[in-house]
């Protein structure tokens, strides 16, 4: 598996199956409750992968029987596969130059109407409002309070990754917040476009 996004989910998937055991549903509602805060992966690439980790000899799978339901494959990491994860994870290199959808409209906001902006910047707010209390809720399941200004560390690596999905989306409601007033009074001052001076023109 190549370093590529497509190759990331493979190892994604690997790395969720350390935890245990899983169907690729059990392991698509994992990732949704773990990596999927900032690494988004749908259930069709990681279904996907299961069966090429399995053809690697990284995974092994089994069919277990369900009353009342279907039978469900059941997958397992195999040791060459805990190996190959470690090998991976210590000698991949990541760079980070994320896409950022939000600020790609904003850059090209002078083009759109005042009110298309406003209702990006609401969405903005309320996705970011919605990603702070989810990783809250997840340090304070683990026992660790994230309000105050002195929030304590936790030692578990995987509690930081919440802790920095909080700031992060504390640093996007601050940045909101300041642009606030400011858009608003460019947007009132903004030209009109061709095609509102067209509909002004009309009787």
């Amino acid at each position: 598996m190549a370093s590529s996004e497509r190759g990331i989910v493979g190892w994604l998937a690997l790395g969720l199956l350390l935890d245990g055991p899983a169907s690729g549903y059990d392991l698509w509602h994992r990732a949704e409750r773990s990596v999927a805060h900032f690494w988004p992966v749908t259930r069709s690439a990681l279904y996907a992968e299961l069966p090429r980790l399995e053809q690697r000899g990284l995974a092994s799978s089994a069919e277990v029987p369900q009353r009342n339901y279907p039978d469900k494959r059941i997958y397992e990491v195999t040791d060459a596969g805990r190996a190959a994860f470690v090998d991976w994870l210590t000698g991949v290199e990541l760079a980070e130059r994320p896409r950022h959808p939000q600020q790609l409209l904003l850059f090209f906001a002078a083009h759109a109407p005042a009110a298309h902006t406003q209702r990006l910047l609401a969405g903005w707010r309320r996705q970011a409002e919605q990603v702070r209390e989810n990783c809250r809720q997840i340090l304070l399941a683990k026992g660790v309070c994230p309000d105050g200004r002195q929030v304590p560390v936790p030692a578990d690596p995987r509690l930081l990754t919440a802790l920095f999905g909080m700031r992060r989306s504390e640093a996007d409601l601050a940045f909101l917040d300041e642009i606030a007033d400011s858009f608003g009074a460019a947007a009132e001052a903004r030209p009109p476009t061709a095609g509102s001076r067209e509909q002004a023109s009309k009787p």
